[in-house]
């Protein structure tokens, strides 16, 4: 008895569940977005700085549908803008990585030159 009240309580609600959500709006049909590219790591960071911004002024109100879809935009802008930096952090640490080597096989020309490979392309993220 009990097994058939149990498996009438999970058809029911089975059946009904779809029910309990029909009130809700439709969500609008989502629109994909172009990123904002960056080609230098220049352009990547000031890509960043502007996303952050306009980011954070958004997430500081309410957060309406309107701000929801420019939100979903400024989202394609950071994920590519911050693989671009990933890439080039990449690149920076298999630099320092060499001069770590260069440095404990005593070659200074090379340290020289890894040092100051890593310092310009760092120097382009950080300022």
């Amino acid at each position: 008895m009990k097994a058939t009240i149990a498996r009438f309580i999970l058809v029911s609600a089975a059946f009904l569940a779809p029910l309990a959500h029909a009130a809700e709006p439709t969500p609008s049909r989502v629109v994909h977005h172009q990123a904002l590219q960056s080609e230098t790591v220049e352009e990547a960071v000031a890509n960043l700085r502007d996303s952050n911004r306009k980011l954070a002024a958004l997430l500081a109100g309410d957060v309406t549908d309107h701000d929801m879809q420019d939100i979903h935009s400024l989202a394609y802008t950071l994920e590519d803008t911050l693989q671009r930096l990933i890439d080039e952090l990449r690149l920076l640490h298999d630099t320092v990585a060499d001069m770590h080597w260069a440095t404990e096989g005593m070659k200074r020309d090379a340290v020289i030159d890894y040092g100051e490979a890593y310092l310009d392309g760092i120097g382009k993220i950080m300022d």
